[in-house]
């Protein structure tokens, strides 16, 4: 059966099998990585939108794990960052309703610093961000974000996520050869992520 949001089950080596759903219309993103495998950013918003009706998205999700039983996680990714969707906590929440599978969000963290994306985070069983600089300059040249975004602003928020979540948080770090890897880039990071 094709389906328009879900996607897989994808084996993966973090998260086992893993059922995706795409909220995100294609390369919709916040920021337009220098690694990003889908290629630049071709809808740069920081806009919270729901871009797809949730109901169908739900819908979809629904369906596609009544034909997968067998799953380690239900994954909120794909090709964009997910938590541009306002209503990623209902999706969140709603799939949690329908099934015992365990909720994963792999997200670039940009919007930690709201506290609403924080509330709508706390509803998933894993949070993935990423934090691919720990200063200004690093974090233009690698993650190119829109220009309202700050790095401070991620860091402060990323923290005050881990203070309030319950759940597991696995923060991942791009290492690009050039860009991000010196002595002083992981310095920043570290300090960072501390």
């Amino acid at each position: 059966m094709e389906f328009k949001y879900a996607f897989g089950p994808v084996p993966s080596r973090r998260l086992g099998r893993s059922l995706g759903v795409n909220v995100v219309p294609f390369k919709t993103c916040n920021y337009s990585c220098v690694y990003c495998q889908l290629g630049r950013t071709t809808c740069m918003t920081n806009e919270r939108a729901d871009f797809f009706p949730p109901e169908d998205i739900l819908s979809e999700v629904g369906e596609a794990l009544s034909l997968n039983p067998e799953l380690d996680y239900l994954t909120f990714t794909g090709e964009g960052e997910p938590t541009l969707c306002r209503s990623l906590g209902w999706l969140i929440s709603r799939s949690k309703e329908i099934s015992p599978v365990p909720v994963a969000v792999l997200t670039n963290g940009s919007l930690l610093y709201r506290e609403d994306v924080r509330e709508e985070l706390k509803l998933a069983d894993l949070v993935m961000p990423s934090l691919d600089a720990g200063d200004r300059e690093t974090f233009r040249k690698v993650n190119r974000p829109h220009r309202e975004l700050r790095i401070g602003a991620i860091i402060d928020g990323m923290a005050e996520f881990k203070k309030e979540f319950g759940g597991k948080l696995w923060v991942e770090v791009m290492l690009v050869s050039g860009v991000n890897d010196s002595e002083e880039s992981l310095k920043a990071i570290r300090e960072a992520l501390e």
